[in-house]
């Protein structure tokens, strides 16, 4: 089996636009003249005019190219798309990842590439983008200003419920503005990183890996790009943060090896829709979807799957997600992590090994939610709702509505305790007893948000207390801009709901994306350049902090104190507010009329 170093011990607006101008070559560093260009209105400066050249020492060399700052026009180098791994393809489907081989010559990673397929996506290629070796897709992104520096790092693990996403999503010329170094991994998503059937044939968890792998690369190398890898910061989103978080309580890997600080953005690996609790049975569901037998043996099953091209599989993997998500969140294959995995990477639940005291204790911890951080997956669960008659069926009672609810969401409780709460806790008699669906989907909406991300994020940030009262950090971010992600660019206009604050608006203050979200108005960049100066000074000193943000405190007591971020920051000191927004504020989600389409 193949090693991935020392620390997994289990294996033996619009774009912003790049200016690559001219050639050259070089060790470590940029060679060639400059030339003045126009970076902004009315503004000037200098920039090189050759591609930048680095050398990996036991790998090769780099070419990449530049783009600028969103805000000075800073020179920003860029290596796109650098493959860290060997191609998962033929018998290493669905394995651990190959550390990359040496190259000869000089490897051209000055363009983005392809990301790691997604089928919504594989259906708009062209058919010279169809010809390439699509599982070639694990690779990293790196961005530097300096290459002699030892600048604090920051590696950003992206989103996208394990099966979407992209690292061109997350443009670097926001945090980039700061002294440090950037890197942003691609991993293999959906059933090419996470399907399992048990066996070490198809083992799961192969995304976590690949993760793994990129913390690693970068602790050899970064040093090369003007990185310390003594100073590394993981910071993570959603699914993204369910891995790194996850990877915490692994007794395989050494995760103090690897970075030294934590961001979480509305996610960790306590929500119930982070496992996939039935992977074998999942895994013989995507073969049938395939055209396959579902009930053959399971080494027909694997091998299958192992030879399956890759636009049938990721087909197959769709129409899964799509036809099993009504049976609950937590019953998807192959876009979940696994724990009990025949690799060991998890043997249990890290929540189970949580509440045993286990786990990183030495880890200081930015983390928080938007403020509407469910009506993302509300939008899921209403069109799981219609799909089965279940709207504006005056046969169907409320009641039962909260069970189906609560069905989709993974946390259907035979014991009726978490319905019973969430009647009391989000549902007044007059709207449980009107039958007006209407009038309850802002406690829907808030039980969402508070089943799926606020409640995990808390009990972690909680339990990270518990050790570095000092050093733990939370926050709600409130703030509506001009811009949404609700619906992540689909048609929301049926749904007689708002997105609010929504699961990922945060993503816009930080990276220049969507192209739409891309120019930020004047009020948007004032946020966008307080967040960004929160997020990289805990990166670089351990405690977050910006011009016109009062001092935040830690989470130094059970429920607070925490940061609102909005156009004016603020302190809050009971984080149980948050758990009812929508409800204290439905305005804040009524329909509203846009002129824009929601941004991708």
């Amino acid at each position: 089996m193949a090693t991935i170093s020392r620390t997994l011990l289990l294996l033996p607006g619009r774009p912003r636009k790049l200016f690559p101008v001219g050639n050259g070559d070089g060790l470590f560093r940029v060679l060639g003249s400059v030339r003045k260009l126009s970076t902004m209105e009315g503004a000037t400066s200098e920039k090189p005019t050759d591609y930048p050249i680095v050398e990996l020492p036991g790998l090769g060399k780099l070419k990449g190219s530049t783009t600028r700052g969103a805000w000075t026009g800073v020179n920003i180098y860029q290596f796109l798309n650098v493959r860290y791994a060997e191609p998962a393809m033929g018998e290493r489907r669905f394995k651990p990842p190959v550390p990359v081989e040496p190259w000869d010559g000089v490897l051209d990673v000055s363009e983005p590439k392809l990301g790691s397929p997604v089928y919504k996506r594989m259906k708009l290629l062209t058919e010279e983008q169809r010809a390439e070796n699509l599982e070639d897709c694990i690779n990293l992104s790196v961005f530097t200003k300096d290459f002699n520096g030892r600048k604090p790092v920051i590696v950003y693990v992206h989103g996208g419920g394990f099966y979407d996403g992209a690292i061109y999503h997350y443009p670097p010329n926001y945090i980039m503005e700061k002294d440090v170094v950037l890197v942003v991994p691609q991993y293999r998503l959906g059933v090419l990183g996470f399907l399992c059937s048990n066996t070490k044939q198809i083992p799961g968890n192969a995304g976590v890996m690949d993760v793994v792998l990129a913390f690693e690369w970068v602790q050899k190398y970064i040093s090369h790009f003007g990185g310390d890898p003594r100073q590394v910061t993981a910071m993570a989103q959603s699914s993204g943060a369910a891995m790194v978080s996850s990877l915490t309580y692994s007794p395989l890997v050494d995760t103090e090896k690897l970075f030294n600080r934590l961001i979480l953005q509305s996610g960790n690996c306590h929500g119930s829709w982070v496992w996939d609790r039935s992977p074998e049975r999942n895994c013989r569901d995507i073969a049938g979807f395939a055209g396959f037998d579902r009930k053959a043996p399971l080494e027909d099953v694997e091998r299958f799957l192992m030879n399956l091209d890759i636009f049938s599989l990721m087909k197959a993997f769709t129409q899964h997600y799509r036809l099993r998500t009504p049976n609950g969140t937590d019953t998807i294959g192959g876009a979940r992590m696994v724990f009990n995995d025949p690799n060991g990477l998890f043997p249990e639940n890290p929540y189970f090994i949580m509440r045993k005291g286990g786990g990183r204790k030495n880890m200081p911890l930015l983390t928080g939610v938007t403020r509407h951080d469910g009506t993302f997956a509300f939008l899921e669960v209403f069109n799981i709702l219609l799909f089965k008659k279940l709207i504006g069926d005056p046969h169907i009672t409320i009641h039962r509505m909260v069970d189906e609810v609560n069905q989709v969401l993974g946390v259907d409780d035979p014991s009726c305790t978490i319905r019973t709460l969430t009647m009391a806790q989000f549902f007044t008699h007059e709207e449980l007893a009107s039958g007006d669906l209407r009038k309850l989907l802002p406690g829907f909406c808030d039980h969402t948000a508070d089943v799926l991300i606020k409640g995990p994020v808390l009990k972690m940030a909680q339990n990270n207390a518990m050790y570095l009262p000092e050093q733990t950090y939370l926050y709600s971010f409130d703030y509506a801009g001009e811009h949404t992600r609700f619906g992540y660019g689909g048609d929301t206009s049926a749904i007689p709901f708002d997105g609010g604050v929504h699961h990922s608006n945060d993503l816009m203050y930080l990276f220049p994306y969507p192209p739409m979200a891309a120019n930020l108005n004047e009020e948007d960049t004032s946020v966008a350049k307080r967040m960004v100066d929160l997020w990289t000074s805990f990166a670089i000193h351990g405690k977050p902090q910006a011009q016109d943000v009062p001092d935040w405190p830690p989470l130094n007591n059970v429920l607070g104190p925490y940061l609102k971020i909005n156009k004016q920051f603020s302190i809050g000191q009971d984080f149980r507010e948050e758990f009812t927004v929508a409800i204290k504020n439905p305005s804040e989600i009524e329909k509203k009329k846009r002129n824009e389409t929601p941004s991708k």
